[in-house]
């Protein structure tokens, strides 16, 4: 593939399920049987990285090739009166040996791999995922709703931004199923970035709630941002505040929050179901513009997803999250 037509082409003929599943590999025996694409995630890359791709070793392009998603289940909190139901994923890098992105980083820097190709190939690999997704709850005529997935977007992917517009149009359903989450370390110089890409390609915007944000960066992107995520280490104190009695002020900081960022949905990270957090969020919680949402690593989704999510924990005792099964009864 030479150009940019010529691989919208080759997308865009991914869209027929033969096709496109044709084109995933389960990994190999002994890992977890996640979607890969590495046929795509070549050709794609080459074209839209063709330089830092180039100058890849042979070891470097195939490790990159096989990198794939895992996801993370977020559920309905409350008000008492929302529906209980997952609402989305938020999807997160996993290499074939399912090691997580601090790892792939590790590894990818031992094979002099610039990180911006191990966020974009993260990216394609996103994208195909809930392609894939689709045409088997199509396929099993599982009604698929308004189901919104995340993914991380720091500097690695905005020091590229016409890469990173190019594959947005490459994948329009972006527009509808995604918010892209930004990233707590993301500093002033990328404000200009951040909103002209949300303003010319209709990006949806979930910011990080984290003391590593600039305070500056945090209010000037509050007007963007449709959800709020409060990290697994914020929600972690939140916990001991709530034990040491802290409870009403939990509340009232929340209600002050979401009116004063007029963010329709917050989401707690790292919430566990036994929680006492949780249960006192699902009884105190009245503001009903303003949803609460809650997301872990440990928790299977409620159905019909988990049909197509399993927990990585069941294969692997030390690593987390949920993987797309929905190819384990094919191979």
């Amino acid at each position: 593939m030479q150009n940019l037509e010529e691989l919208q082409e080759y997308l865009v003929s991914l869209t027929n399920e033969s096709n496109l599943s044709s084109q995933t590999v389960a990994a190999v025996p002994g890992g977890l049987p996640t979607p890969c694409f590495p046929d795509v995630i070549e050709n794609v890359l080459k074209v839209v990285t063709e330089s830092e791709w180039d100058e890849l070793t042979d070891r470097a392009r195939n490790y990159l090739k096989w990198i794939s998603v895992k996801a993370e289940s977020i559920d309905a909190l409350a008000p008492p009166n929302l529906e209980t139901t997952t609402r989305g994923f938020e999807l997160l890098a996993i290499d074939i040996d399912a090691n997580s992105f601090g790892e792939i980083v590790a590894r990818s820097q031992e094979l002099s791999i610039p990180s911006v190709l191990v966020r974009f190939a993260s990216l394609i690999a996103t994208f195909l995922t809930v392609r894939l997704l689709r045409q088997h709850m199509e396929r099993d005529q599982e009604k698929m709703p308004s189901l919104t997935f995340s993914q991380n977007v720091d500097s690695f992917y905005l020091n590229y931004p016409r890469t990173l517009k190019t594959l947005l149009e490459l994948f329009p359903e972006y527009k509808e199923m995604f918010y892209f989450e930004i990233n707590e370390e993301v500093t002033e110089d990328y404000l200009t970035t951040i909103r002209a890409l949300a303003e010319d390609l209709g990006i949806r915007l979930a910011l990080d709630d984290t003391n590593k944000m600039d305070v500056n960066v945090h209010h000037q992107l509050l007007d963007l941002a449709d959800w709020i995520k409060i990290d697994f280490q914020a929600t972690a104190y939140l916990e001991e505040q709530l034990l040491a009695g802290e409870g009403d002020n939990i509340i009232l900081h929340f209600e002050e929050y979401a009116l004063g960022a007029r963010s329709p949905v917050i989401v707690f990270e790292g919430l566990q179901e036994t929680s006492p957090l949780k249960v006192f969020f699902e009884e105190r919680w009245k503001l009903l513009n303003t949803v609460l949402y809650y997301q872990s690593r440990e928790r299977t989704p409620v159905p019909p997803w988990n049909k197509y999510f399993g927990l990585i924990q069941d294969y692997h005792e030390d690593k987390y999250g949920l993987f797309f099964k929905g190819l384990i009864n094919e191979r």
